[in-house]
């Protein structure tokens, strides 16, 4: 199946569902990612964070990614997240990935525009979907660590979506990379402002440690995709330390990544599902 971007898999405002959007960080991890969403029949978005791609060597795992995505059975978009420069977004569109995130949240509101709108204007020539972020995340994503949140002004969005051609727009509302601490508090409120200034999909990140009703009341208020980082790495982790544990002098590197690209793979498909239509049952 060919690669897809986001505006072949995000769903229309009038369809109530969300794709999931998982990172990765090795061949493993990827296909278990994708293997999921084949069990599925679920389109699905792989991505790989701009501090992975960064790392020497790791420009080879970008091209299995896309390679992946070529060869699986359900859509699949490769995604670069959170780069924070017009250059890493380049060489993501280089290496073949089709959606890019480029994260100017930390800037002003009129550099946001002005960064993000550049990435647009190459990769449309490219065909090639771009996510935006307004408002800033706190938390700890891929050693990158945030501390300063910022919820996203509604008043903003129309502005922000206008002026730079995005495709999906990230909200911050309270949501927050890495695990949380104490019970995550999202603005419901905000989101609702959000979603009906918004022309395009909108994106929550900060999945992991979130509730079944939060992740339905999100789709219910208009989220097209939902970004799970950390229970994908805890996943992997926990599957590679129990299989180890099991037979300690075998230091199995057959058995080890095929296990953990197992629990992966349930993770994923789990969460395709729920964001797909299994969060209905959790409204009442």
């Amino acid at each position: 199946m060919a690669l897809a971007t986001l505006k072949d898999v995000l769903a229309k405002r009038e369809d109530a569902r969300a794709v999931g959007a998982f990172s990765t960080y090795d061949l493993f991890s990827a296909q278990g990612v994708i293997q999921g969403a084949e069990k599925e029949n679920l389109p699905v978005i792989v991505m790989m964070g701009a501090p992975v791609l960064a790392k020497p060597g790791n420009e080879y795992i970008a091209k299995n990614l896309v390679s992946l995505a070529e060869e699986a059975k359900v859509p699949v978009v490769v995604f670069l997240d959170h780069a924070k420069d017009y250059a890493t977004c380049l060489k993501a569109m280089k290496l073949g990935f089709s959606a890019v995130m480029i994260d100017g949240s930390h800037f002003s509101l009129e550099e946001n525009i002005h960064l993000t709108a550049k990435v647009v204007e190459t990769a449309q020539h490219l065909g090639i979907s771009v996510e935006g972020e307004l408002g800033a995340l706190a938390g700890l994503e891929d050693g990158e660590e945030v501390k300063n949140s910022k919820m996203t002004d509604p008043t903003k969005v129309r502005q922000f979506v206008e002026n730079t051609g995005i495709d999906a727009l990230a909200v911050s509302i309270g949501n927050a990379h890495g695990l949380y601490k104490g019970e995550p508090n999202l603005n419901f409120d905000t989101l609702r402002q959000c979603e009906q200034a918004s022309p395009i999909p909108l994106v929550l990140h900060g999945g992991t440690g979130l509730t079944q009703e939060q992740f339905a009341l999100a789709v219910q208020c208009g989220i097209k995709k939902i970004n799970i980082g950390t229970e994908i790495k805890k996943s992997y982790i926990e599957a590679f330390v129990a299989t180890q544990g099991q037979n300690p002098a075998a230091y199995d590197l057959i058995g080890i990544p095929q296990a953990c690209k197992e629990a992966v793979s349930g993770v994923a498909a789990e969460k395709l599902r729920f964001f797909a239509a299994d969060w209905a049952k959790f409204i009442n």
